[in-house]
């Protein structure tokens, strides 16, 4: 999942190695006591290189915590950053700071982990849900935020990320939020072509959207959404053309989607290689991701794959 409960913040410390740097790095003002919590997390993306940071720690909450608003802060040309929970991962955690491929080589944790927020080409922002809406957030839960930089520079780099989770009352809470990635791990693109593959989903329950994104890597040209309701599809309505810089789209009021429609995500890339692109986690491989948030608040409800171009459905 990618973006689902879109929302969250907590505390962690810099590493050992890096806390004198963090000190000069730009910060991001925490809210007041009782409005709110931060979380920051810190590393180093060595001169020519490409970095996967993880580091896993827990919410340090003692109760629920209604997150309506997040702003972040985090260095420029990050490829993506992303907070999630790995309550539900089949192995245990420890919390500490991990190179990220190594954390998810030959375990489950990529698939049970719940994506709560994430944020591509961007340096800083705020992304606010509608009024009485918000990410209830349990205390305690363990947290894995990670970061993904790629470093073309000579120098080496200081990485920081910070995230400012900004509550409601609980009394103020009307509706929750849930959502994920619907992914497809497929891809095949053609050497020296461009390339395009597409898939269709289905909302298994009914639901109001209220963002919609898209993921993709340095070959990403297109990528575009369309409605699809189990049988036809509909205009395009949604396009994005800056890989680097997807768009979030915030549906105000919420984009209702009954169960059995859904959306048709499509992606065109461009491969000037002489060798095939395939789906993959770094940025030589590519990726073909829509991330979406809706309410109410289900844990069961998710946008159901029915249809792909190449004809290949991963097993639910």
């Amino acid at each position: 999942m990618i973006l689902a409960t879109l929302l969250l913040a907590a505390c962690s410390d810099a590493p050992d190695d890096t806390a004198g740097a963090a000190s000069t790095l730009p910060t991001l003002k925490p809210p007041p006591e009782g409005e709110g919590f931060q979380v920051s997390m810190f590393g180093t993306a060595p001169a020519y290189t490409e970095v996967w940071l993880c580091s896993v720690y827990d919410l340090p909450t003692t109760e629920m915590s209604a997150v309506n608003s997040v702003e972040y802060l985090e260095n420029e040309g990050t490829h993506h950053m992303t907070l999630s929970t790995s309550a539900f991962a089949q192995t245990p955690i420890q919390p500490g700071n991990y190179d990220c491929a190594e954390l998810y080589e030959n375990t489950t944790l990529m698939q049970d982990v719940v994506m709560m927020f994430g944020t591509q080409g961007q340096a800083e922002g705020t992304l606010t849900l509608p009024e009485g809406v918000a990410a209830n957030l349990p205390s305690g839960i363990q947290l894995l935020h990670e970061v993904h930089y790629v470093n073309t520079t000579a120098e080496d780099v200081d990485i920081y990320s910070y995230l400012n989770g900004w509550t409601i009352p609980q009394d103020e809470v009307v509706s929750g939020i849930w959502g994920g990635s619907v992914r497809d791990e497929y891809i095949n693109i053609p050497p020296a072509s461009t390339h395009t593959e597409w898939s269709r989903c289905v909302m298994n329950e009914d639901v109001e959207v209220q963002f919609l994104a898209s993921h993709t890597h340095a070959r990403g040209k297109k990528f575009t959404i369309a409605p699809f309701d189990g049988t036809t599809t509909g205009d395009v309505f949604y396009t994005n053309e800056d890989w680097h810089n997807p768009l979030i789209e915030q549906y105000n009021p919420g984009r209702v989607v009954p169960a059995g429609q859904g959306f048709e995500f499509s992606c065109t890339w461009e491969n000037t290689d002489d060798t095939p692109v395939n789906y993959g986690l770094t940025s030589l491989d590519e990726m073909c991701n829509m991330a979406i948030v809706f309410t109410p608040f289900s844990t069961t409800a998710e946008c159901e794959v029915v249809e792909t171009s190449d004809g290949v459905i991963a097993p639910g």
